[in-house]
């Protein structure tokens, strides 16, 4: 019996040659709270974030700026890149209140229209919240700002892939009724949710 082995020469690739470099990616480290909360007209005092890839320290730049006289919410995003041009990032959220927070709006709720839905108002900063479901069937996260514990304001974000939100809501005993706008799609504006706090 004859074996024929054939064997085809491997030409050297161009394209991959000195392409067994390993790249350390930029770690961003943050200073301070990732939720912060502060007062209209007050003074927003940065944390700060350092950058490093492995023991070197990188350059961080700062995109965007928090407005203290005008409440809303505001990201700041710190970014870095390593030597090998790879990018991360890390951002911080502030929210700028009417007032001094009291109150609390934490806690879970269920669907008034279908208690089978159910959503977790979790309490990022005084006065400074995330609802992790404001529509009920759809599941639409939403950040809420509520500087006396009853009356709530959504603030135009976008925590989901149906496009911003926008609202307002009220707490009337254990009852939660947000009055909401989905800005990219086609549902009618301040569609009423309610929810009923466990």
């Amino acid at each position: 019996m004859l074996v024929l082995l054939l064997f085809q020469a491997c030409k050297k690739d161009e394209t991959t040659d000195g392409m067994t470099h390993i790249t350390t990616y930029p770690v961003l480290t943050m200073t301070g709270d990732v939720y912060q909360s502060i007062v209209v007209g007050g003074k927003y005092v940065e944390a700060g974030v350092t950058a490093k890839e492995g023991d070197t320290p990188l350059e961080v730049k700062v995109t965007g700026s928090v407005n203290t006289s005008k409440e809303g919410i505001y990201e700041l995003v710190y970014s870095a890149v390593n030597s090998d041009g790879f990018p991360g990032s890390v951002s911080r959220f502030v929210a700028v209140l009417s007032s001094a927070p009291k109150g609390d709006l934490s806690g879970s709720y269920s669907y008034q229209a279908n208690a089978a839905y159910s959503s977790t108002m979790t309490k990022l900063s005084a006065g400074f919240y995330r609802f992790s479901n404001v529509w009920g069937a759809s599941t639409i996260p939403v950040f809420v700002l509520s500087s006396d514990g009853i009356n709530a304001i959504v603030p135009e974000w976008s925590l989901s892939a149906f496009g911003p939100a926008v609202g307002t809501g009220v707490l009337n005993g254990n009852i939660l009724t947000f009055k909401i706008t989905l800005l990219g799609q086609s549902t009618p504006p301040n569609t009423p949710r309610i929810w009923v706090k466990k």
